[in-house]
């Protein structure tokens, strides 16, 4: 019987240490898992290097971590939506690595797939190649980027079930899927759980095989079934 994978916040973030890498799913506030942020928040951790699409959006998300001291660098493709990360990186309080959006959703797949990186011709003649690895074929230029893979990823869907199949909504799914394949440990927040057979297996977008613990998101964000905490 596959294993019911819904476990308290508490022990779903207990994996995560100081200095780790964490990427974290989202799209410019969409898909963000603003739960296991919160509690991020909370505990004392640091020196964390955090790979996603943006830091959040103005005062809510990866920002919240960085004005506590806890991130010592972002790879992200843009931080124009968070004011905050900029200030920071120009007060020499964070790292901020820019990373082409296709780039940077790129290095997590082939992180997930098992490849040691990919060829890319986006970059080439800008300051994005300073640095990497040049290679040619057929006449043309591609740089060289190795994959990511992290200790830990942090996701949230629309709807999940007990064994971590998820499903998310819209843009979303642009960062959440890919992350959830790139890291040693998957923590998902689910706003509307299910027991595992409910959902469609056609509609799966993460299969749950990538995923350690499920926890509930915020009640403040979503509806969720409670029969599943009560053993139902």
């Amino acid at each position: 019987m596959p294993k019911n994978k819904v476990v308290p916040i508490e022990e779903a973030m207990s994996r995560i240490k100081s200095g780790m890498s964490i990427a974290i799913g989202g799209f410019i506030g969409q898909g963000d898992p603003l739960t296991l942020i919160d509690h991020l928040k909370t505990m004392d951790v640091g020196d964390l290097t955090i790979y996603e699409n943006d830091a959040g959006f103005r005062d809510r998300g990866t920002v919240e971590l960085v004005k506590q001291g806890k991130v010592k660098k972002i790879v992200a493709s843009h931080i124009g939506t968070t004011p905050e990360i900029g200030k920071a990186m120009n007060e020499g309080r964070l790292e901020v690595e820019p990373t082409p959006q296709g780039t940077l959703a790129e290095m997590m797949r082939s992180g997930g797939a098992g490849l040691g990186g990919f060829l890319t011709p986006t970059g080439i003649g800008t300051v994005a190649e300073e640095g990497k690895q040049i290679v040619e074929l057929e006449g043309r230029k591609y740089i060289l980027v190795p994959s990511v893979r992290c200790d830990v990823a942090l996701i949230r869907a629309h709807a999940g079930d007990t064994w971590g199949n998820l499903i998310y909504r819209g843009t979303s799914r642009n960062f959440n899927v890919p992350a959830a394949t790139c890291a040693d440990y998957v923590v998902a927040e689910v706003e509307n759980l299910y027991t595992m057979g409910e959902l469609d297996p056609n509609a799966i977008h993460t299969s749950g095989i990538f995923v350690d613990a499920v926890v509930r998101a915020n009640i403040d964000y979503c509806v969720i079934r409670e029969e599943v905490f009560n053993g139902q």
